[in-house]
């Protein structure tokens, strides 16, 4: 195939992916409030959009992502529109792609132990750090029954130790201190948590309901568009709080993160195996498996 007609087909394909990730999106996505804003967004137009990415590589998946995001909001206007972003959407689209480009070849079996080795090992630091400090007394009101002056971090273990440092000299020390004491304890075990349950689910939906051509690459599907997911949903949070809605700002960052990174985990989590579907199906078929990278 001549690479002008490859191109051509990949765009028309492309093409339609958009308009039904558009159509989806106008028509069946329900924005949730969070903290007075509509903070959260629940719909599967994604699946859609985040195709292209995924089949034909990571300009592909940034273009596609980025229209997606111009085109949804004139036909199905939601508060401000912000370019930046629109950027932070191509991006992460960019970055699905090339995350899944780097991914899809690796034994699925390698890419299952080193999620559970990496689980376990936060497991172990979160308790290890949930240990240290209580040992330490170093929690949300430590700043409240010693004054700042009589602080000693002499003999206390590494990570209390470091804590302390990072919010004894800040303005409000004790909001700082609970806000960076969540993510390193309770943070930490539960995102090992979520690891090993998504492991068991994706071992237990691969054997289940995927066809054997669509089990080989489930984990790096979920990988790919949780990171990228994730990466997106960070900077949107940094985004929106410094911009239109600065009454964010007034909360701790983790406070407003974390809800959002939960629907963005299990709405990725979702996609990714319906997503597996459309992949296999994509294999399948021999005129649309030469248009894949």
């Amino acid at each position: 195939m001549r690479k002008s007609s490859l191109h051509l087909r990949r765009i028309t394909v492309s093409a339609i992916f958009l308009s039904l990730s558009l159509i989806i999106k106008s028509s069946f996505t329900f924005y949730v409030p969070m903290f007075g804003q509509n903070g959260m967004s629940i719909g599967v137009s994604g699946i859609f959009s985040m195709m292209p990415g995924i089949l034909f590589g990571p300009i592909f998946g940034a273009a596609v992502s980025g229209l997606q995001d111009i085109l949804g909001f004139i036909l199905k206007p939601a508060g401000s529109f912000l370019p930046f972003m629109t950027l932070i959407v191509a991006l992460g689209g960019f970055i699905r792609g090339a995350i899944w480009m780097l991914l899809r070849n690796k034994s699925s079996m390698k890419m299952r132990i080193a999620v559970a080795a990496i689980s376990v090992a936060m497991l172990v630091s979160g308790v290890l750090n949930y240990i240290y400090l209580s040992a330490d007394g170093v929690n949300a009101s430590f700043y409240d029954n010693v004054k700042i002056e009589d602080v000693n971090i002499e003999g206390m273990h590494a990570i209390s130790k470091l804590l302390i440092q990072r919010t004894i000299n800040t303005s409000n020390p004790g909001k700082n201190l609970e806000t960076y004491i969540f993510p390193v304890t309770a943070g930490l075990v539960g995102s090992a948590l979520f690891g090993l349950i998504l492991l068991a689910a994706d071992l237990i939906i691969s054997r289940l309901f995927l066809k054997d051509a669509q089990k080989g690459q489930t984990m790096q599907m979920l990988i790919a568009l949780l990171v990228s997911g994730l990466i997106v949903t960070t900077l949107n949070t940094i985004l929106l709080r410094e911009t239109i809605y600065t009454s964010w700002k007034a909360l701790p960052f983790a406070a407003v993160w974390i809800p959002r990174a939960i629907e963005e985990i299990l709405g990725n989590t979702l996609k990714a195996y319906f997503m597996a579907v459309l992949l296999g199906i994509f294999n399948e078929q021999r005129n649309l498996k030469e248009l894949m990278i």
